[in-house]
């Protein structure tokens, strides 16, 4: 009896203790596409925005949809990027400022043929509150170039409706950050 009694005010102590853990979605893991590497879940965040590179393909010699067909002039790089929008009001990503980093200190565009090709999102794209999204970047370049990084141009606005009035950045934000691709 004494025991059960020291066991109850363990468990109200700690019940009371404050100490609460967030609790975070359980989900299927997902199969890696043919031929595509999947990315050790490293991230960066931009305002109220976590990109993540999830996976990633590299010497691809064209891409296929189902209207066109395109060789690659070296080869194309496709980046799987999950983004995660944490705060209270969409934010814009703007797909084509979103640069491809190679190891000789070189940076490359989006391929917009392959883009279109591939039917993935084009323009300024959008994630509204509390989204998660996935997409598919495709760069074209030289065939021996070595991949290192995705430099991410974010928004780095925060939804807190004052600093909206104000223009106001999230608190330590920054506009660009490196996303490493390689495991």
């Amino acid at each position: 009896m004494r025991m059960a009694g020291v066991a109850l005010t363990l468990a109200a102590l700690t019940a009371c203790s404050g100490t609460k853990s967030t609790p975070t979605y359980h989900l299927p893991p997902q199969p890696v596409r043919e031929l595509e590497s999947a990315l050790p879940g490293k991230h960066v965040n931009i305002g109220e925005v976590t990109y993540t590179a999830i996976a990633i393909r590299t010497d691809i010699v064209s891409v296929v949809g189902s209207h066109a067909d395109l060789l690659a002039k070296g080869q194309y790089v496709r980046v799987r990027l999950s983004m995660a929008n944490s705060g209270k009001t969409r934010h814009n990503l703007d797909l084509y400022k979103q640069r491809l980093l190679t190891t000789d200190g070189k940076d490359y565009n989006l391929s917009y043929d392959a883009m279109e090709i591939s039917r993935a999102p084009d323009g300024p794209f959008s994630i509204a509150a509390q989204e998660v999204r996935e997409l598919d970047l495709w760069y074209d370049i030289p065939a021996k170039a070595k991949v290192r990084a995705l430099r991410i141009l974010g928004d780095p606005s925060s939804s807190r409706l004052s600093d909206r009035l104000t223009g106001t950045p999230v608190a330590g934000s920054t506009t660009t950050a490196d996303l490493p691709l390689t495991s």
